[in-house]
């Protein structure tokens, strides 16, 4: 399966793990620096994405702004508006808090080991079966 994930954070250290991570258990990856580069790439002509990691906090276009811009439809025509995105965040907060309200499909706190969200990554992308024990 050629499943495509697009990780979106200003920090090129934490965006380098999370690639690094995520190749390791058989996903594509590409990478944005902010959420602005972002909504470049997604509306390239041979782009394709299955899903979105995103962090909040980041300069140009931040988290929230790229979430909205990708929920309305209005910047962004050629992504659906319900894609899968997961929240990358240094803290909770009311930033996330935001991002929930904007349908998310979770989040995760950047301290914890990248490994952990694999599995939330490959069941939002079809790639487990749901009835596997």
């Amino acid at each position: 399966m050629d499943k495509r994930v697009l990780v979106v954070d200003d920090e090129s250290f934490s965006r380098t793990i999370i690639v690094a991570t995520l190749k390791a258990h058989g996903l594509y990856c590409e990478e944005a620096e902010h959420g602005a580069h972002a909504i470049t790439k997604l509306n390239g002509e041979n782009f394709k994405c299955d899903l979105i990691l995103t962090d909040l906090r980041m300069p140009v276009c931040n988290g929230i702004e790229f979430i909205k811009a990708i929920r309305e439809g209005k910047k962004i025509p050629r992504v659906s508006k319900d894609i899968p995105i997961i929240v990358l965040s240094a803290e909770e907060g009311e930033m996330v808090d935001e991002a929930i309200k904007l349908g998310v499909s979770g989040y995760f706190i950047k301290k914890e080991p990248v490994d952990i969200l694999v599995p939330k990554l490959k069941q939002l992308l079809g790639m487990v079966n749901k009835n596997k024990n």
